[in-house]
């Protein structure tokens, strides 16, 4: 009878029946965080050590190319993004120059950094290597695999940026975000890459509807037919930052990104959350009522480390759109943890337990 009650009120929310078209928020996926994350090199990881072992254990994991992601299923991406408009100011990462006193060729991109544009790596100095170190460079990676597989589930790449002062001393300062200027920079180095056609958008979802909030809770977002071969940003900054972002948008209307907001506020579609064992009730609410979460199965190498998948059941029980691994299959392994995470029967793709309760198969 509980069972029964569950259906009708998931129905009731919005949910949809497994032989009903799917809506692209309808689908699980699994996906990455901090993908672009090269490895450290070795005498960087020892001076970390020597100062914080703690941290240094956190930061013990990389990943593969993007598009090698992708080909194991990986359908949400994370960028970690530091604007640099003028080129150069990350040219000399203090990590570098270790690396190379203790003779290690690390493949460090200095030319690119020195050119003007976002770049893209974890922490400056320390964790500067990225496996695509410019933002363009990341989007023509993905768009490109994006091409050649051209019915694929829709990519949600997160787009991250430490915009503030580093609490750890001798890390340079990144430039702050809350700059108009630069976020219609960061929107045109989107689009630069991404056509219309390719970017699923803010206008797109809202259609004629006041509020993205409205829209994603009234008529629901595109077909999964519609959506798939095609790419969808969450811009994931500070509040100010976003404050800012929507400034003379309303609804985020011109953006290219969706943002992070609250979710009574008109710009509210997607939301992000840390921990689904703390937070796993608020995100099924959410999934409900028609919101994309993206949510976390472990963090830091701690839950690898201890082989507990208890955060990563809460992610995918909670119905979360995108839960997000450092360990998924083919991942690198460096501690040698045998560590990997995938959503039931090994799938990197489902339908939604809450938005689809009867459950689905489908194409990653």
């Amino acid at each position: 009878m509980k069972a029964v009650l569950l259906a009708a009120a998931l129905a009731s929310a919005g949910a949809a029946s497994a032989a009903a078209p799917h809506a692209m928020n309808d689908i699980q996926v699994v996906g990455s965080h901090n993908s672009f994350k090269a490895r450290i090199p070795t005498a960087v990881m020892a001076k970390l050590r020597a100062m914080d072992p703690k941290a240094a254990d956190g930061l013990d994991y990389y990943h593969l190319p993007l598009a090698r992601q992708l080909d194991a299923g990986v359908r949400q991406l994370e960028i970690d993004i530091f604007a640099d408009p003028a080129g150069g100011r990350y040219a000399d990462p203090k990590g570098e120059a270790w690396a190379q006193a203790a003779g290690e060729r690390t493949g460090f991109d200095r030319a690119a950094m020195l050119q003007p544009g976002y770049k893209v790596f974890h922490i400056p100095d320390v964790d500067y290597l990225s496996g695509c170190v410019t933002l363009v460079r990341c989007l023509r990676e993905v768009d490109s695999w994006s091409r050649a597989h051209p019915r694929h589930l829709p990519i949600m790449i997160t787009i991250n940026a430490a915009d503030t002062p580093p609490e750890r001393p001798g890390i340079s300062a990144p430039l702050p975000l809350d700059d108009p200027a630069l976020l219609d920079a960061l929107d045109a180095e989107i689009r630069s890459v991404l056509p219309p056609a390719r970017l699923i958008t803010p206008d797109e979802v809202r259609g004629r509807a006041t509020s993205l909030r409205d829209a994603v809770r009234d008529h629901g977002w595109p077909r999964l037919s519609a959506a798939r071969g095609r790419i969808y940003i969450l811009l994931d900054v500070r509040r100010a930052v976003s404050d800012v972002y929507r400034a003379g948008h309303p609804a985020l209307a011109g953006r290219a990104m969706f943002g992070w907001y609250p979710d009574s506020e008109p710009e509210a579609a997607i939301e992000i959350v840390q921990d689904p064992l703390v937070d796993g009730a608020r995100i099924r609410v959410w999934v409900e009522q028609g919101l994309i979460v993206r949510t976390r199965t472990d963090a830091n190498t701690i839950e690898a480390r201890r082989h507990d998948l208890g955060k990563a059941q809460a992610a995918m029980a909670s119905g979360a759109q995108a839960v997000s691994t450092d360990y998924y299959p083919g991942a690198p392994d460096p501690l040698g943890l045998g560590f990997t995470v995938t959503l039931p029967d090994r799938a990197m793709a489902r339908c939604s337990p809450v938005r689809v309760p009867a459950g689905c198969r489908v194409q990653p």
